[in-house]
């Protein structure tokens, strides 16, 4: 009997667990995503724990008859076992910090989407469980009917409440697959957070218990079957009726369950802001003439680039006066079914209709750009022979928006290093967010950031999904990064009135950032810059077209080399705490190239705290740390396969050193680099800035050390560069 009680005893502390922990779970906002990867792998185990006390179910399974109670418990318990191993493989096959080794052994997108939905299912079927279970507790308490009463009825109200909370945070878009990420107040407090999601659990809690109470038709001298089915219709009224007084305001807007609609659905352009004296109002009223939806943006004078004040500020950033022209813009970036339509062609990683099309090159862009005029009936901006694009500036089709033009309608008449005019935070716009703007000096004191540490969702997400800037344009910062006409180069201060960039060059201008970089490359001002064949998985486009009179031709010669096999290989890669290692050894084991180890004169300290403060204030400072060995005979090589961990969202300084010191004009750099989730950040736009006559091959990212499948990753690399053993 002892025993018993013992064993029942134990199963009452892991319920009480269990639920403890789910409500952590479900508070992601308030632990973070290191804690709640931690707490998740506990659970799991508490999980496996309370199945192994309670294995005897298992056995009782096929036997004997089912009445209307065994089948509700045995279908219940079934969908919550269900529900929380799918939640614990999603969350392993997307772990940064309990599991590394797992990550990716699923697609990431596909499983993000599984783990909030299957989530919040078990949250659901765990209230259920809970509430099954409520009779027979309440009748060990000895309580005296008018107690039970009221109890009961507070249950009802409070169940009510949690209805309401339930769909004003939305929970119904994750339980059926309506979002591929959480929309979370990392504002509210963490108490309130967990009080809420207390409430939403007894609503079901109450479901559970009114259930099994009905199916055991249990009966009492105040109580009735009838009782069972009023009270929980009491608490679904009140829900509704408290979600129709106070319904939720900043939810996302979900028409017949998909997102909000990419550009077609906007029916006419209007202007971007108000018109300045002497505005010409029938040059905006003819480019509302063209129904694409596309913004009418009117022109004017802004200070393009940033002032030295700006943090994180890069020098290719010199602040000077432009003029643009009145020009119309689309408000979303590019969808892949908008893509796909003209190109026949969807080269994304992720995939969705509604998000934006990335993975596409400069040129892929100016075809595109081409194919759209084509579709519209509209003159096609650019003439594309060999290797030569030649820009007619007077064509009315469709184009990439010149680098000052994204700026200005990027900043929509701010000053400040986001249009938002403050620091963004994840609720603001889709990228790594973890590391909001300054988080760099502060990561050990976060709490002097304006924005806090916020959700990663490590995909795009729909077009449209974030509040637009002042002038309507959605996701200028954040979920891909955006081509530009403009060849890469410093600013020509002297061409004032609608720059088109430098005349020449090896990179194009990209801006905005994507949804795995770090706020600070993602301010108005940022730069990024790539080879015209550069194609990624956070690099996108968005269209604009003339709403004024221009004339000109710019021209852009793209030379795209071949990547060639053959030649002298050289492994050069900076190492600390040993994954980059480890990746380009494996390299040389395939390859038997040269290995070359970036090593320091003054290394890096070996403590982990201590070296992110380090390497953080030689990013910020763009230090170059003096390398001890040296490369005698550089010329020898004519491909570099180049690693390095990423740092910060970017190479480490030592590589910057490493790269300044020799000449790679005409060489091949093949990129590889260790990383914790944020895959390249904008490394490769740092190698090609600082190596602009060097040919950036496709790159490599590996989770930390690559885990098992590394060998073949590497070797499959390998074949796609052209690099023989």
């Amino acid at each position: 009997m002892t025993a018993q009680k013992n064993r029942s005893s134990v199963k009452r502390i892991i319920d009480i667990c269990l639920t403890a922990l789910l409500l952590c779970q479900m508070a992601y906002q308030v632990t973070g995503e290191q804690a709640h990867e931690y707490s998740g792998m506990i659970m799991t185990a508490v999980v496996i724990i309370h199945q192994i006390l309670n294995r005897k179910w298992y056995g009782t399974l096929f036997k004997g008859r089912y009445n209307a109670y065994r089948t509700l418990t045995a279908s219940v318990n079934a969908l919550l076992l269900v529900s929380f191993a799918l939640t614990a493989f999603c969350g392993m096959s997307m772990s940064t910090y309990a599991v590394p080794f797992m990550y990716g052994i699923a697609k990431v997108s596909f499983v993000r989407r599984m783990h909030l939905s299957m989530s919040h299912w078990a949250f659901v079927f765990m209230g259920i469980h809970l509430g099954m279970h409520l009779p027979v507790m309440a009748a060990q308490m000895r309580l005296s009917e008018q107690t039970k009463k009221l109890i009961t009825y507070a249950f009802c109200i409070i169940a009510g409440l949690g209805l309401y909370l339930f769909l004003y945070n939305g929970v119904q878009n994750y339980l059926f697959f309506r979002v591929p990420f959480a929309f979370l107040d990392y504002e509210k407090a963490g108490i309130l957070v967990f009080l809420e999601n207390l409430a939403i659990l007894l609503f079901f809690a109450f479901l559970g218990d009114r259930a099994v109470l009905l199916c055991r038709k249990q009966r009492s001298q105040n109580y009735n079957s009838l009782m069972h089915i009023v009270l929980p219709a009491v608490s679904v009224v009140l829900g509704l009726v408290l979600n129709l007084i106070f319904p939720a305001e900043n939810l996302p807007d979900f028409a017949g369950g998909d997102w909000r609609e990419p550009a077609a659905a906007v029916q006419e352009s209007t202007p971007a802001a108000d018109e300045p004296e002497g505005g010409d109002a029938s040059e905006a009223a003819a480019a509302q003439q063209v129904d694409d939806g596309f913004l009418y943006i009117e022109g004017g004078t802004f200070l393009m680039g940033s002032p030295e004040s700006e943090n994180w500020r890069i020098e290719d950033e010199t602040q000077h006066e432009v003029r643009v022209s009145s020009f119309c813009a689309d408000a979303y970036e590019t969808t892949q079914s908008e893509y796909e339509r003209l190109m026949g062609e969807n080269p994304s990683a992720f995939s969705g209709a509604d998000l934006p099309v990335e993975n596409i090159t400069w040129l892929d862009a100016i075809r595109y750009a081409n194919a759209k005029s084509l579709d519209a009936g509209l003159t096609p901006a650019y003439q594309i022979t060999g290797e030569e694009v030649i820009w007619d500036m007077s064509a009315e089709g469709y184009r990439l928006p010149s680098e000052a033009e994204w700026e200005y309608l990027c900043r929509a008449g701010t000053v400040t290093p986001f249009n938002t005019e403050k620091s963004l935070d994840a609720s603001e716009a889709n990228f790594y967010g973890h590391y909001p703007y300054e988080i760099e000096e502060n990561y050990f004191n976060n709490s002097v950031l304006e924005a806090k540490p916020g959700e990663y969702r490590q995909t795009t997400v729909p077009v449209g999904s974030f509040e637009a800037n002042a002038w309507g344009l959605y996701d200028c910062h954040g979920n891909v990064n955006e081509w530009c006409w403009d060849y890469y180069g410093a600013y020509d201060a002297a061409a004032s009135a609608d720059p088109t960039g430098a005349e020449s060059g090896t990179r194009h201008v990209y801006r905005g950032g994507g949804w795995n970089d770090f706020a600070k490359n993602m301010r108005s001002a940022y730069r990024a810059a790539g080879q015209a064949d550069m194609a990624s998985f956070n690099l996108g486009v968005r269209l604009v077209r003339n709403a004024a009179e221009r004339s000109g031709i710019a021209k852009a010669e793209e030379t795209v080399p071949d990547m060639h096999s053959g030649g002298n290989v050289l492994i050069a890669y900076f190492s600390w705490g040993g994954n980059t290692r480890g990746v380009a050894q494996e390299i040389q084991r395939q390859t038997g190239a040269d290995l070359f180890e970036i090593t320091l004169v003054y290394p890096y300290s070996a403590d982990y705290n201590t070296v992110l403060m380090e390497v953080q204030e030689d990013q910020h400072r763009q230090a170059r740390p003096e390398i001890a060995e040296h490369i005698e005979n550089m010329e020898d090589y004519d491909i570099i396969l180049l690693g390095y961990p990423n740092w910060w969202a970017s190479i480490p300084m030592p590589v910057a050193s490493f790269l300044e010191e020799y000449d790679f004009a005409g060489k091949q750099i093949i990129p590889f680099c260790s990383h914790g989730g944020g895959r390249f950040g904008q490394s490769l736009t740092a190698i090609a800035k600082l190596a602009p006559e060097g040919v950036i091959g496709e790159g490599l990212s590996v989770h930390y050390s690559g885990g098992s499948s590394l060998p073949d990753d590497v070797s499959a690399w390998l074949e796609k560069n052209g690099i023989e053993k």
